[in-house]
Order: C-alpha cells, then structure tokens, then sequence
C-alpha cells in the first residue's frame, strides 16, 4: 500500500456510507491494521462506521484446508505431528496474521493450533516505509498534525505490535511476564479471576503455537449475542487498570476477541502485543481518573498537566483550564450512550497540546485500551455511567 492508497482508504474511511471490508483487505496487512486502529476513534467517527470497521477483527478470509497441511510441514519438523490424534481442518477463528484450529494431543489433552497464513513481513515493512516518508511530508508542511494527531506515533505503535504478532515466540513469552506479574503480586490485589492458557513450548515456534482449548466464550461474541455480564466487564476494568495504573506493563491488544470467559474466569489470549508506559503517565492518569469518578475537574486538570514532559504555568495554564471546566460542564451523571468516555479522553489530550502541553509517546496504548473498553461497555450496558462505577476500583489502584 503506497501512499495513494493510503489516501484512498482514509477517503473510505471518511465517506458517507460504511467503507468497503473486503477492498480493505484486499490491499494488505497494513490496511487491515490502520482499519482496525480507526474502528476505536469512536472520538471522531461516526457509531456505525466503527461498528463495521471492527468487522477487520474476525472478517479475515481462511486458509484453504491444502493449504494449512502445507504451512504445518513447512513450519514443523519431522515427526511434529505425531503429538496429535487429529487438528481439525477447518478453524475455529481466523485473524489477520493467524489462524486457530482444534486439535487433540495423543495424551488426551484439549488444544488449539494457532499458524501465521502466510509471509507477511517483507511487505508490511515494505508498506510501513513508504507511508512513513508521506507522514514525515505531510508533518513537515503541516506541524500542527504530529502534536495534535500523532500520526508517526500511531503508525510505529501499528507496527510494533503487529511485527510481535507475526513472531509468536512473543505472544509466548509476552504472556509469561504478564502471568509473572499476576503471580508476584497476588498478595496485594484480587487478580484470582484472571487466568492464562496453558502452552505447550516444546511444541511451538515463531510460526504456530500449540496452547490448551478454553472452554468458553469470547467478550466479543458475548456482545453480539448480548449475553456478556456487565460485572464480568468491570472486572477486566479491574484487573486491566491494575496491569496500567500500578505495574505500567499490560496486554496491549485488549480487544474482545482477546478475552475468552470460562465460568467465572477471565483469560488473556493473543498476547503478541504487550505495551508499556511511563511512570509519570500512569501515576499521573490514575489520580486523573480517580477524580473524574466523582468530578473534581479542577484537580484533574491539574492532574492532566503534572501528566505532561512539558508542563504549562501562568497564565496559559489559566485558558486551559477554563476552556477544561468547559468541555466538561455536560459530564456529570451522563451514560456512557450520552457522553463517551473516549471522545471526552481524546478531547482532552487535544485540549493540553494545544495549550502548550508535551505528553510522551507511550499515551497512545493507554488510549487504544480506553477505547476497547468504553466500546464494550457502550454495547453490553448503554445506561451505565462508568466513571461512577469504575470508582471502588481506582481506590484500590491507588492504595
């Protein structure tokens, strides 16, 4: 995808009308990717665009049945597939860059079989080049774009998680710190809900990954059937905002196709991306948070602006926080059908940088995680007002 066609699917994007899946995916990996980004900005996309833009998530054709045969030879090693009584041809998911089959090992044990489709590398690098140098020109003529938008930032973050997607030692390894983490720190807060699936290493490699079958349902699923139980959503508030508030490492692709529901057991799959933040931005935006729970608004701009590299005083501080108390003043009590938490959140960002605040590049994960969730709350529980019930669990973030 050059820049022509980068133009040409942000024009889809913008349309009147819903844009076209297939044609998306049609130009490649990096297309899939940028349309997946923007079925978040519900900031400033309309509902129904986003709600047919998150169709990128799992409208993703299958390999053919020949096809997956050849890629497990070419991936494993003579004699790999005597571990298994069967894997089934046909999947039961399929993404952007993989696959996920049922199969049995000879033990007895339940797994799935997850394979990347195909060689994507060469040309999403290639890709990703070619729209970095039309970035750094637009950039350059227009400056205003990289404080308010951050596009160079989005992209290397698109980038980033998607080269760890297409080496699957990382979703490995990315999930043993995760676990490494809930593990050393059960003694100071309820994660006991949150469980990852076994893997089994020995058999896996950067192309496929053997890991136990969970019996369940993914959030995404439950959300379009509308089954999903809002206390189940606020509970992966709760173990979520512990991983980004208090540790400042967490699953960086938090969407609802990556969390499966099995009784009352909440697991993290697809840990191929994980991110990382700063510490000024994640002690910073909890007390944010916590004071937007119940609407202090002069401190939390103050907190917004101890938040930034580069702070405001004086009076540039004095408009900004005025024009604050402003975007504000409708937030009170409203349902997260009237006021969403997101475009309030990206609003405000935008608000600082144009008052004169710097923020460090690692704010765009956080945001990311935001708008998964303020997502998913619009679809299960349009009546909830969020802030107030996220409130219990930002007071045990900050003891």
């Amino acid at each position: 995808m050059n820049w022509v066609g980068f133009v040409r699917l942000m024009k889809s994007i913008y349309d009147k009308g819903v844009p076209d899946i297939e044609w998306i995916e049609k130009q490649g990996l990096l297309a899939v990717k940028i349309g997946q980004t923007f079925a978040l900005r519900i900031d400033f996309l309309d509902e129904e665009t986003c709600t047919h833009l998150s169709r990128l998530y799992s409208h993703n054709s299958n390999i053919p049945s020949e096809t997956v045969e050849e890629l497990i030879d070419m991936y494993t090693q003579e004699g790999w597939r005597e571990n298994f009584e069967y894997i089934e041809k046909m999947p039961i998911a399929s993404a952007s860059v993989g696959q996920v089959h049922r199969a049995r090992l000879r033990s007895g044990e339940e797994v799935v079989v997850k394979l990347i489709k195909s060689d994507f590398t060469k040309n999403f690098k290639k890709d990703v080049d070619s729209l970095k140098k039309f970035l750094k020109t637009a950039i350059f003529l227009y400056p205003k774009l990289d404080k308010v938008a951050d596009p160079l930032g989005i992209l290397k973050n698109i980038e980033k998680y998607t080269l760890d997607e297409l080496n699957l030692i990382n979703e490995i390894e990315h999930g043993e710190i995760l676990k490494g983490i809930r593990d050393s720190n059960v003694e100071r807060y309820d994660l006991s809900k949150l469980k990852f699936p076994k893997i089994y290493r020995e058999l896996s490699n950067e192309n496929i990954l053997v890991s136990q079958f969970i019996r369940g349902e993914t959030f995404d699923h439950l959300l379009q059937q509308k089954k999903l139980d809002y206390d189940n959503l606020l509970e992966l508030f709760h173990i979520h905002g512990f991983y980004v508030f208090n540790i400042g490492t967490f699953h960086g692709d938090i969407h609802p196709g990556n969390i499966i529901l099995s009784g009352e057991d909440l697991y993290f799959i697809d840990t191929g991306a994980m991110s990382s933040v700063g510490e000024k931005i994640q002690t910073g935006l909890l007390k944010f948070m916590e004071n937007l729970s119940y609407y202090n608004y002069e401190e939390c701009a103050k907190n917004l602006n101890e938040m930034a590299e580069v702070e405001i005083n004086g009076k540039k501080f004095d408009a900004y926080r005025e024009k604050f108390l402003k975007l504000y003043e409708d937030f009170e009590g409203k349902t997260v059908s009237q006021v969403s938490l997101t475009r309030k959140m990206m609003e405000t960002i935008k608000l600082g940088v144009n008052s004169g605040m710097v923020f460090e590049k690692g704010m765009y994960p956080i945001i990311k995680s935001l708008m998964y969730l303020d997502g998913m709350v619009i679809k299960c529980n349009p009546t909830a007002v969020l802030m107030e019930d996220m409130r219990r669990f930002l007071g045990e973030l900050k003891k």
